[in-house]
């Protein structure tokens, strides 16, 4: 029997002081980048322990927070 590896989809919905979020990224030269989005979300798995891998997220902002909607997959091994 072979195993392989498919990857499960969730979407992780985070809603940031924008304060915080400024603070998280502040190396990044465009705080608005994707990388800089994934970078916060990753941060946020890395403090709850989650082992998901980062994909695609989306922002959204007002004055006061920055809201993240990240796809987060996970590994599942299934035998054929």
């Amino acid at each position: 029997m072979s195993s392989e590896t498919t990857l499960q989809v969730y979407h992780h919905h985070l809603k940031i002081p924008i304060e915080t979020y400024f603070d998280t990224v502040k190396e990044f030269l465009n705080p608005w980048d994707e990388r800089a989005y994934q970078f916060a979300v990753h941060r946020h798995l890395e403090k709850t322990d989650d082992h998901g891998i980062v994909g695609m997220v989306r922002q959204e902002k007002d004055e006061n927070f920055v809201y993240l909607d990240a796809a987060v997959r996970y590994p599942v091994n299934t035998r054929n």
